[in-house]
């Protein structure tokens, strides 16, 4: 449902905001950069190594034992897998296919607007990668862990905000791409929820009758 709902809310910030608020960043937010430059450096050097395909076999490998030693919540694993690599394919084919350019390239001249199927360039902003990669990675333990949720979300909206603020994403390529990974999130969820341990439910023996 949220999800959905998100989509007249893209809509609105694709007419209504994200080049009026990209202007606004461009011209005043200077004092906004360092920071986002620093946060992204942490992101992107804690979030890189996960790109590569040892790592996923080392995650399914802890998935296995955690299921094997039945964990309650063994599938996170799988689940934060599966939502990662599906979110960063299908956020490149919608990347190729909508051909929207960067703030950045429309500031400099390299594209006339931030109108999506432009003729001419390479572009690729909508949705975002990192928008989609970090839901796809946070989602999973924030929908069950709530102890840890504010952490996790505060995360994921720094990284959107750092997206947009050192203008490599419009507003709505950020909400599209958290978007993006919290509908694969509740996919691989349902998916793969026959593979959840069944508790193990432990007999007691009858009270004998005091009488």
């Amino acid at each position: 449902m949220l999800v959905l709902s998100s989509v007249p809310l893209i809509l609105l910030l694709i007419v209504a905001v994200d080049e009026p608020l990209a202007g606004l960043l461009h011209r005043h937010g200077a004092l906004l950069r360092p920071f986002f430059v620093g946060f992204m450096w942490v992101h992107d050097a804690t979030t890189t190594p996960l790109l590569t395909p040892w790592l996923w076999l080392a995650l399914l490998l802890v998935f296995a034992v955690a299921r094997l030693r039945r964990w309650p919540h063994c599938t996170i694993w799988l689940v934060a897998l599966l939502t990662f690599v599906s979110s960063q394919g299908l956020r490149n084919m919608m990347a190729l296919y909508f051909h929207r350019p960067r703030p950045w390239q429309v500031f400099g001249d390299l594209a006339a607007n931030a109108d999506f199927w432009q003729l001419a360039g390479r572009f690729n902003a909508f949705p975002s990668g990192h928008a989609a990669n970090a839901a796809g990675l946070l989602l999973p333990w924030a929908l069950r862990f709530p102890r840890a949720r504010p952490w996790l979300l505060g995360w994921l909206g720094l990284v959107c905000l750092g997206r947009v603020v050192l203008e490599f994403h419009w507003l709505s390529d950020v909400v599209a791409g958290a978007a993006l990974g919290l509908l694969l999130t509740c996919i691989w969820e349902l998916a793969t929820g026959w593979l959840q341990p069944v508790p193990i439910i432990q007999a007691t023996s009858p009270v004998p009758n005091a009488s």
